[in-house]
């Protein structure tokens, strides 16, 4: 993008702009010195991590396929 004539943003201007413009910040999930990660859908959002899900699923998994010895 250096010679299409149009502004360029060096890592130090974006987060400066990305921490003045909550509009760049509802746009952005992630970015560092060298890539820029843009939301891809309101899923984005949500903060997991994958050991927590995988965590949650197998949780779900046992108390689905659990028979109530109790009744």
């Amino acid at each position: 993008m250096q010679n299409i004539g149009e502004k360029q943003f060096s890592y130090d201007t974006f987060k400066a702009a990305y921490d003045t413009d909550p509009r760049i910040q509802e746009l952005v999930t992630d970015f560092n010195d060298e890539t820029i990660s843009l939301k891809d859908s309101e899923m984005d959002d949500l903060k997991t991590s994958k050991k927590q899900s995988k965590d949650d699923v197998s949780s779900m998994a046992k108390r689905a396929t659990k028979v109530g010895a109790k009744l």
